[in-house]
């Protein structure tokens, strides 16, 4: 049987979620269908799965199969689990923190045999800006410039992550610039301080600022293309980039602050060319899908070793529960284990909600040990994490699971898997 030839890729966003379907047998700029639908990132996690299944869905409706769909979700997230961590972006999606967000939207799609990935929004907008606009500089790095400062670095059309020339995050937005981080001055929040210094009185956004055309609407572009070229300058250097790719809202105004930033960029020995891309979302979508399909091969197999627990000893220990802790130090296969468990409950007729306790571990200091073990045998775990970390009330069944999983504090049954491999349970 032939592969698909169309991927899925979605964008989620604070109030919206994008889906395009991509021809992967395109060559150059391919067309896009676009399905939009609102979405409140405030929400519950079973309002925000159900939003992000219908739009996939209805972009699928009346398809064939696909062959992966990609996501591009904003950080902080657990990219290779499908695990939403993101925390402290103004509350946004904090409902669903902990989620198994590829788990449970398989289930509301129906689509339990499709590989569902997850990437960074900039890592999408690159892959996809270079295919779409035929880049073939050698390295090349692109920003999107919006309510935040992303960023992201291609030798040959390859995504850089880890290279001696660039931040050791793999991204600007935390680096230091003037009296604070890149973020916080490459971001619609500055223009809107800005404003607000010059003038003591606010924009709606920074279209509106852009459409005034005034003296100090003029200066304001100009500072923020300053400071972009000054920022850039020594990375742009280091890295020997051959091409800026600039996209996001901020973009669109990019005429505004285009001569203060090539002037900074004067000294660089090299000439690099600048582009500001005006389809950041097609891009985006693009993007995902692309890295959708190019990983979908094998990866669900990844952690599927065999385990030796009785699953259906268990399933009729948790069929009746509305909330449940599995925990167990000795674990060393949890994805495998959580996916037995579930088909079985599945099979039994619950809908389940899984929550890896492994997104409230600690964040380690660049010169701590990832593990971060703590006295007690668990590992050390953030107590601002473990309050976030909460069961949906409206799902069916919520399971939190991994090593140190009953010191969540949730109410409901606790199981310890260790017990379970000591011991054979008597039917």
């Amino acid at each position: 049987m032939n592969a698909p030839n169309i991927s899925l890729g979605l964008d989620v966003g604070g109030s919206h979620v994008t889906a395009g379907v991509v021809d992967m047998s395109f060559v150059g700029d391919p067309s896009l269908s676009l399905v939009r639908k609102e979405m409140d990132s405030f929400g519950t996690a079973s309002e925000i799965v159900a939003a992000i299944g219908d739009c996939i869905r209805q972009a699928l409706a009346g398809r064939g199969p696909v062959a992966g769909i990609g996501i591009a979700f904003p950080g902080p997230f657990n990219y290779s689990k499908g695990i939403c961590t993101v925390l402290h972006v103004g509350g946004k999606f904090e409902r669903m923190f902990g989620l198994h967000l590829g788990q449970a939207l398989k289930d509301a799609t129906g689509m339990p045999d499709t590989a569902f990935r997850f990437f960074n929004d900039a890592h999408c907008f690159a892959v996809g800006a270079y295919m779409r606009n035929g880049l073939k500089s050698k390295r090349t790095v692109l920003l999107t410039l919006g309510s935040g400062f992303g960023s992201s670095f291609m030798e040959d059309g390859e995504l850089m992550t880890h290279h001696a020339a660039l931040p050791r995050l793999g991204a600007f937005y935390n680096e230091p610039f003037r009296e604070a981080i890149a973020d916080d001055y490459f971001s619609t929040r500055w223009f809107h301080t800005a404003y607000q210094r010059a003038t003591g009185q606010a924009i709606k956004d920074v279209r509106e600022l852009a459409e005034m055309n005034s003296e100090v609407s003029k200066s304001i572009f100009d500072e923020f293309g300053a400071n972009l070229g000054e920022f850039l300058l020594p990375w742009l250097k280091n890295f020997g980039c051959d091409e800026l790719v600039i996209g996001g809202n901020i973009a669109r105004a990019g005429h505004l602050f285009f001569n203060a930033l090539e002037s900074q960029l004067k000294s660089l020995d090299s000439n690099v060319r600048v582009i500001f891309c005006d389809d950041t979302e097609a891009c985006i979508l693009t993007g995902a899908a692309c890295l959708a399909e190019r990983e979908a091969e094998g990866f669900d197999h990844i952690n599927e070793a065999p385990t030796s627990y009785d699953t259906s000893y268990w399933v009729g220990q948790l069929l009746h529960e509305k909330t449940v802790a599995i925990d167990g130090l000795e674990v060393r296969a949890w994805e495998a284990v959580r996916r037995k468990l579930h088909a079985a409950l599945t099979s039994a007729g619950r809908s389940v909600f899984w929550y890896d306790i492994d997104a409230c571990l600690k964040t380690p200091a660049s010169d701590e040990s990832p593990a971060g073990n703590s006295s007690n045998g668990f590992q050390a775990f953030d107590d601002h994490k473990m309050r976030v970390l909460r069961p949906d009330p409206s799902a069916d069944l919520c399971i939190v699971y991994g090593a140190g999983a009953a010191l969540c504090g949730w109410e409901g049954k606790q199981v310890n898997l260790d017990a379970a491999l000591e011991t054979k349970p008597v039917c």
